[in-house]
């Protein structure tokens, strides 16, 4: 009877330091978001040197009509006198913001990335259901490339798929700022 109370004990505390991790985990994404959400906000200036490209795009689509939206990305950009460093005069990408109206329904998509490693660490996706009309938020939490909260907590079993759209959003970003080689004489 002892040993099944101390495992019970001992599980019950292992799930509570893991929970109080996760909370830890969250709670760095979202002061970070706000970081990058009051530089987005204040701009580009040698105190906060933050890049924007700012993409508009239009498509059309037979049966659903025009595609219209923007995608925003942001980046910090590394210059500074370390000319030796692998960090000078690149762009990381730390936050994409993708918003578009597709026929009469509107999209809204928010990618947040590690400003070191650029895997994804946030990911929000703000829709309307297709079969009720009512406007629906899924967010996303990750760390080290894996899942730490989905909400709702069904999503979760999006999360392979979101990671994966993540990813190719943070590649098209790069690919906006990346240097082509092309030299003009």
């Amino acid at each position: 009877m002892k040993k099944i109370l101390l495992l019970t004990f001992f599980v019950g505390v292992s799930l509570s330091g893991m929970a109080q991790n996760t909370n830890a985990q969250i709670q760095k994404i979202r002061d970070f978001y706000n970081l990058v959400q009051q530089q987005v906000k204040e701009g580009y200036s040698m105190e906060n040197p933050i890049g924007t490209a700012v993409i508009d795009h239009v498509a059309t689509y037979s049966a659903i009509g025009f595609r219209k939206g923007k995608t925003e990305i942001y980046t910090y950009l590394y210059d500074g006198d370390d000319f030796d460093s692998e960090l000078f005069n690149t762009q990381q990408v730390v936050f994409i913001r993708e918003q578009y109206n597709r026929g009469a329904w509107e999209h809204y998509n928010e990618f947040l990335y590690d400003e070191n490693t650029g895997e994804p660490i946030f990911c929000l996706f703000h829709f309307l259901n297709s079969e009720t009309a009512e406007p629906v938020d899924k967010r996303f939490y990750f760390s080290k490339g894996k899942l730490i909260k989905a909400i709702p907590a069904d999503a979760a079993k999006q999360a392979k798929e979101v990671k994966s759209i993540a990813e190719h959003m943070y590649s098209f970003g790069r690919s906006v700022f990346e240097d082509t080689g092309l030299e003009i004489e």
